[in-house]
Formats: C-alpha cells, structure tokens, sequence
C-alpha cells in the first residue's frame, strides 16, 4: 500500500478490510478516495500506490463488482468516488449473505447424503440438572439473558411464582415478546389464577390440554431448558432438567412451543 495510506488509516481497519474480502490494492485505492476525495486513474495509482498497469483491473473490481466505488463517466479522464463507508459495509454485507446461503445450499444438498450414509453417530453434550433449586436458576440465568423473547410453558405454581420478578425485570429492560402457555386444569385453582392475573400485565398468555413438564424458550430459539418434575419421578427426584450444546435444540424447542402455542386458547381470567 502506498506509504500515505499506511500513515492515516490505523492496521486494524485494514485488516478488517481484508477480513471482508477486500485485496491490499483494493483497500489502497477505497482508503486514498475515502482520505484524498475523487480522483482518475492515474492519480489514483500515484497517491496508492498501485501500479498503473493494474490500476483499470482493480478499480473494474471495485465498481462493477463490489460496488464500493462509483465512475463519473463525465469527466474526461473519468474520476472515481468513494461510496460511504456504511453504504459500501450494507452493499458488502448483503453480497456476503447471498454468497453464503448459495454456497450453504450447495454444501448441505451435496455432503448431507454422503454424511448420513456412513450411519455415524452424533455425538453431542446432554446437561443432566437435578433438583428444584438447580432447575429453577438454570431456567432464571435463560430469563435473565433473554435479549428479545421468553416463551414459557409451566402448569406449576410455585415456578410460575419464582419466575414472575424475573419476567418483570425482563420487560422493563424491553423484552417485549413474552407468552406464557398453562394447562387448562391449573386455571381452575383459584391460587394460581390469582397469580396468572399479574402475569396478564406481563405477557401474552394461552391454555390448553395436556402440558407435560415445564419450558423456557429465548430469543426465537437461541437456548432452551426443559424441565420435569416429581409427578414423572416420584420415586427418584423432585425435579429433573434437560439441555444440550446441539444447534439444533433451541430451533427444536421453539418449533414444539409454536406447535402448543398455536393450538392454545386464549386465558380467560377475568
């Protein structure tokens, strides 16, 4: 790069130029147009330095196919103008992310069938938690990193009871896609509608037919815990939680929340 350019631009912001795709003589020539302002070719090759006879070749680059540069086709000799650096990061993005579902496509389509052939196991790391106390602050450290969304699925009191500062705590700092799904049969103790109703403040809030055990669901499926208590362990333990490092449970999670959600019906607890 031209020695001009190595004093104003800080190394960083060059690295992360490359790390987005561009070559050392692209970021020369966008770095000089951003510092120095429009210029032709030929005084873009002096004040980069990027020969004269690769000049035509980059600057082609830059404009037709990275979009980071526009040519004022006007002027004789033709200048060059840098596009803004949050215009040409959208452009670079955008570019990235079709390139990339493109070549995702192609990789999942062709490997997928030759992976699954070998029969090879997965292997993956089940979290094993035990005890109300364990479960209920696993559940808790979820609502509390929520950014967006908590879906919860509880028919217990006493949970719904230890999660309801929590929740409030999480809307107010503008987690604002809250729902609550509870089993129809909970609804008809008048303790736990008393508590449904401060949830009604809160959250979006349906019923229906059998719930099995409890959920927390973040962030359109980012991170899930699922949790079961004594009526399924009555011997062994009071309460038993599930979650695993793999990608696809939280998805999972979310699309078996969705399916209930769907099917629910609106909590009437006036």
């Amino acid at each position: 790069m031209g020695k001009t350019m190595s004093k104003e631009i800080p190394e960083n912001v060059k690295e992360s130029l490359r790390a987005i795709g561009l070559t050392d003589y692209e970021i020369s020539i966008y770095l000089t147009l951003i510092s120095k302002g429009p210029m032709d070719a030929r005084e873009l090759s002096e004040a980069s330095g990027v020969p004269y006879s690769r000049i035509y070749n980059i600057l082609t680059q830059l404009e037709k196919e990275k979009l980071w540069i526009i040519k004022e086709e006007e002027s004789r000799p033709s200048r060059y103008f840098a596009k803004s650096p949050d215009e040409a990061l959208i452009i670079a993005k955008k570019q990235y992310n079709t390139s990339f579902d493109g070549h995702s496509n192609k990789i999942i389509h062709t490997l997928t069938p030759i992976y699954q052939s070998h029969d090879t196991p997965i292997k993956i790391a089940l979290y094993i938690h035990r005890g109300r106390d364990v479960c209920v602050n696993k559940a808790l450290s979820l609502i509390n990193l929520a950014r967006t969304s908590i879906y919860l699925v509880s028919t217990k009191y006493e949970l719904l009871e230890m999660f309801y500062e929590d929740m409030k705590k999480a809307r107010a700092r503008g987690v604002t896609d809250l729902r609550l799904l509870v089993e129809a049969e909970a609804l008809e103790d008048k303790k736990f509608r008393t508590l449904i109703k401060k949830y009604n403040s809160l959250c979006e809030i349906r019923w229906r037919d059998q719930i099995f055990g409890s959920a927390v669901v973040i962030d359109e499926g980012e991170d899930a815990f699922i949790m079961l208590s004594e009526s399924f362990f009555p011997k062994k333990m009071s309460y038993f939680g599930i979650l695993t490092d793999h990608v696809a449970f939280g998805p999972a999670s979310l699309y078996y929340f969705d399916y209930l959600y769907k099917s629910a019906k609106e909590a009437d607890i006036d």
